[in-house]
């Protein structure tokens, strides 16, 4: 007689968990398509998620949201639901200001490549040298007493700043999530 350790989930945890799947598949009903392109979707859930823009009546968005809900279900529901999670944790947007603040501390170039060297790990697509190039302009644009600087240094290290910011955002939108 063999014992089994894993018991089924009741019916009242599958109707639970099937509902979470559903309002993730809402969630990506509501996502632009290159936000879903950063995804781990199969092709009959792209197709769906395209299906779903053209809907308008409520009760089929429902039930169509449970259509997705099973496609998500039966394909690797982890992997798209902490992918999903990841899209919309706002922490990601605070760590990009972080590191820009830190390199904007820094003295030198070479003090600021411990931030870079963190930028590449979390974004291994990355390009090392375009990262390296705005770092330095946004230390050399830094005013030395920013007290008693004009309004073009102010202006230019504002400049800088938006430009290694616009940098990170765009290593921030195309990473994959997966």
């Amino acid at each position: 007689m063999t014992e089994y350790n894993d018991t089924p989930a009741s019916k009242t945890r599958r109707k639970q968990d099937m509902q979470a799947l559903q309002e993730v598949g809402l969630t990506l009903m509501g996502l632009k398509p290159e936000q879903r392109a950063r995804l781990p979707l199969t092709d009959g859930l792209e197709k769906a998620l395209d299906e779903a823009r053209r809907i308008t009546n409520l009760d089929a968005r429902r039930r169509h949201a449970l259509f997705i809900g099973r496609l998500i279900y039966d394909a690797d529901s982890d992997a798209i639901v902490s992918a999903v999670e990841a899209l919309r944790n706002p922490l990601r947007q605070q760590r990009l200001q972080h590191w820009t603040e830190q390199v904007a501390a820094c003295d030198g170039p070479k003090e600021a490549e411990p931030v870079l060297q963190q930028v590449l790990t979390e974004y291994p697509e990355g390009d090392r040298q375009a990262l390296r190039n705005q770092a330095r302009n946004l230390i050399k644009a830094r005013p030395a007493d920013p007290d008693a600087a004009d309004a073009d240094q102010r202006a230019r290290f504002k400049r800088e700043r938006k430009r290694f910011q616009s940098l990170l955002n765009d290593l921030e939108k195309n990473a994959p999530l997966y």
